[in-house]
């Protein structure tokens, strides 16, 4: 069920990405997407509970929250989540929404789709319809035709039922032949040919597909976890033209990096208070020099297209433990509380100093390896760095090797 939820998540997360959203993970909740400044809190629950709509209900401060049902709903769980102002999809409104984002997607028509907007009258097309099927396929056995259609008119959605094929009577059909060649006076007997009339087979309809990353002739396919390559060698030349003098090459090179999640939630007492240390955040540690990046890695895919030119894949010089054992220090160092307590016996005042900090095994720390393309353009005398993702210009080198001025 983990790997599913993984899965399903990771679904929503390309929808959503596709869809114009910025989407962030998070362990307090399933995903974040922001769009127009307005941020939406994704919860994805296989086993909806009243309880738990109503703590993903408190624990929204700004914004609004999304309330996904990938398997049976219940009832009582979505009076709770209308009591308490959350959206809610059920599992065939997941469905649905999926199948129109891609097909969205495959138009070029994502700007004009919104997933979130409020459910209107509208058909049921046969797209939606093989949504519906590749959901229960992949995540479940799915429902019964009546539970779905019940389902549909409950979201204000209409369900146009598929018109019945009328049943065909096989009249024989009577033909009478005449051969060309033969004179008329030696034409033979009439002869009956009996022929079925032909039946309208109905042609078979092709799911919709996944997005696929542009590829070019030229270009290949490698299995790398990579951000995709969304900026060109010449656009790369074109942005350092400011940075470097006489830059002519641009070399293009996919540097590893540590990808980190992590929550906690712990309380200390001290006499009669109680300290609460509790947080979460995600970022990414360079894996060749060691140093956090404030790099938003959200667009991470299984493989990555290269272009037709030179490239180089790095090779990460910080294991995963050591990686784990830094980003641990570091997140129990910012959470260390260092407080002063004052207390007054008779009339003096007398002060008392305590660090509060949380110890490793209370977070929770999620790390990836991931990798992010990089042009690298030379000048004369120095060189710039530019994220073949985003086309940011970089700060700070991401490899020993690179010089800047």
């Amino acid at each position: 069920m983990i790997i599913m939820k993984q899965d399903l998540v990771r679904i929503l997360r390309d929808i959503f990405t596709s869809s114009g959203y910025d989407v962030t993970d998070s362990f307090r909740y399933d995903l974040i997407a922001e769009k127009n400044d307005l941020k939406t809190f994704i919860k994805l629950s296989y086993n909806p509970d009243p309880l738990e709509v109503k703590e993903f209900a408190s624990q929204i401060t700004e914004g609004e929250g999304l309330y996904v049902i990938a398997g049976e709903a219940n009832e009582e769980a979505l009076r709770q989540a209308e009591a308490s102002g959350l959206k809610v999809w059920s599992r065939d409104d997941l469905a649905l929404k999926i199948g129109r984002a891609v097909l969205a997607d495959m138009e070029g028509a994502t700007g004009e789709f919104d997933l979130l907007e409020t459910a209107r009258k509208k058909p049921v097309n046969m797209s939606d319809e093989f949504a519906k099927q590749a959901i229960n396929a992949i995540f479940g056995t799915g429902t019964s035709p009546h539970v779905e259609k019940a389902a549909l008119e409950d979201s204000g959605v209409m369900y146009m039922p598929k018109p019945a094929i009328p049943a065909v009577e096989r009249v024989a059909e009577v033909k009478y032949y005449r051969p060309r060649s033969m004179p008329y006076d030696s034409v033979p007997e009439e002869t009956e040919i009996l022929e079925a009339p032909d039946v309208m087979e109905e042609a078979p309809v092709e799911a919709p597909v996944a997005p696929v990353q542009n590829m070019p002739m030229d270009s290949v396919i490698m299995n790398l976890r990579s951000s995709p390559v969304n900026v060109s060698g010449d656009r790369a030349l074109s942005i350092a033209i400011p940075y470097v003098s006489g830059a002519t090459t641009a070399v293009l090179k996919f540097v590893p990096f540590w990808k980190y999640d992590y929550s906690l939630g712990v309380e200390h007492r001290y006499k009669s208070k109680i300290i609460d240390i509790s947080g979460d955040g995600s970022g990414c540690l360079n894996a060749l020099n060691g140093n956090s990046e404030s790099m938003r890695l959200n667009d991470v895919r299984e493989s990555v297209v290269v272009p037709n030119v030179h490239y180089d894949v790095k090779t990460p010089v910080t294991t995963g433990e050591e990686a784990r054992k830094q980003l641990l220090d570091m997140i129990v160092d910012e959470y260390t509380r260092d407080l002063r307590f004052d207390a007054t016996q008779g009339e003096a005042i007398i002060s008392e100093h305590k660090r509060f900090k949380p110890l490793p095994t209370d977070i929770n720390l999620q790390v990836d390896l991931v990798y992010v393309p990089i042009w690298e353009v030379k000048g004369q005398r120095n060189s710039v760095e530019i994220n073949a993702y985003s086309g940011e210009v970089l700060q700070n080198p991401v490899d020993d090797d690179v010089e800047f001025v």
